[in-house]
């Protein structure tokens, strides 16, 4: 029996008798086997989206606002390239580190500091004090410095005149800094341990007695802001606030006083020291009228004399310093005129015809009306 050979034998032999090359084709892939792929890759993308999304969170939408922080900052003023000081400031004494609450005196020509136990002596043959400052930043110190000279203060009624030893000191208010002689004087019975006078003012600041402590820098407040979210936006985390003396008329040292019913014009002392102004009274008569305290008194001004009567406001205790006694006065409004400022003015009613002045303008007619500049005088009138 004789056996076929198989077919892929029979297509070889052929082949190599023939020459011919048979090329194998590739296996096809059927429409199922492509639907069956596409949808593996589908499904796998489906299950990495899935993993992403079930394993890292998503990222929180952008806010549409920031809030931010600022801060109100009072800033000094100058008037013609002055300081403006307020009623009161922080003095320092630079060489030593002590700060003190003082006074904005333009009625006082020189400085003055609370000065308690005050001893005299002599170190290598020349006068010397030593002295407390009870009021400081650092409490009560003491201090012992050389006698640069001794005052003699005027004192009423005959009495022996009171000595007072002047030292120098370095004092600084705001950014000026001035080497001065300071009178050592018992403040006890004032608010502040430290009176700044003239000859610290004098041709670098001016005063703003409606005001207090304005000479520094200092944050007013601190406020929260929304912003928008930009990347773009900055903003400012400081905001300077100048300290505001528009509106208020400048005077000098001294000036002139209208005083209704007089032709003439009064010399008058512009003194932020002073709480009340004062007008030289004389021949002062209390009484009743309607029930009520009146007063009668005469003003004299060079050759003209104006009696006057009028109701008592109130009654007032007027300090002074250096161990004298207080006073006791009485206080009426009277019409004046000074610059572009006319207006009823509280005056205490005093003997003043030891003063070179007749008129005290103080502090109460002072605030948030002027300036007081000790470098000048009589501008009032030029500043209408």
């Amino acid at each position: 029996m004789t056996r076929i050979p198989a077919l892929s034998a029979v297509i070889l032999a052929i082949t190599a008798l023939t020459g011919c090359q048979v090329l194998q084709q590739p296996a096809q892939t059927t429409d199922s086997q492509k639907t069956s792929q596409t949808e593996t890759e589908s499904s796998k993308s489906e299950q990495k989206t899935g993993e992403a999304q079930g394993n890292k969170p998503s990222k929180p939408p952008r806010p549409d606002t920031i809030s931010v922080k600022q801060q109100l900052v009072q800033t000094p003023a100058r008037v013609g390239g002055k300081l403006v000081l307020g009623f009161a400031e922080e003095g320092t004494l630079t060489e030593y580190g002590l700060v003190m609450n003082a006074k904005i005196d333009t009625g006082a020509g020189r400085s003055s500091i609370d000065a308690r136990n005050i001893e005299n002596f002599e170190r290598d043959g020349k006068k010397w004090v030593r002295f407390d400052l009870p009021r400081t930043s650092k409490g009560n110190v003491t201090l012992e410095l050389p006698v640069k000279e001794t005052v003699l203060i005027k004192r009423p009624g005959g009495e022996e005149p009171q000595p007072r030893p002047i030292v120098n000191m370095n004092i600084k208010v705001g950014d000026i800094t001035q080497n001065l002689d300071v009178s050592l004087n018992d403040r006890t019975t004032f608010d502040y341990p430290l009176l700044v006078g003239r000859d610290f003012l004098k041709d670098m600041a001016v005063a703003d007695v409606g005001k207090k402590f304005i000479a520094s820098e200092k944050v007013l407040d601190s406020v929260s802001r929304k912003i928008p979210a930009d990347g773009n936006l900055s903003i400012k985390e400081q905001i300077d606030k100048p300290v505001d003396v528009s509106g208020l008329q400048l005077l000098g040292e001294k000036e002139v006083v209208h005083v209704k019913g007089f032709k003439n014009t009064f010399k008058a002392r512009i003194d932020t020291g002073a709480r009340t102004s004062s007008i030289n009274a004389k021949d002062i008569e209390f009484f009743t009228k309607n029930g009520e305290r009146w007063v009668r008194f005469k003003i004299i001004n060079g050759d003209e004399s104006i009696a006057f009567e009028r109701k008592i406001q109130r009654d007032i205790e007027i300090k002074r310093h250096g161990g004298l006694e207080h006073q006791e006065r009485v206080s009426v409004f009277i019409p004046i005129t000074l610059g572009k400022i006319s207006r009823d003015t509280e005056f205490t009613l005093t003997n003043r015809s030891g003063y070179d002045f007749p008129i005290l303008i103080g502090e109460r007619f002072l605030s948030n009306t002027a300036l007081v500049d000790v470098a000048q005088q009589n501008i009032a009138e030029l500043k209408k």
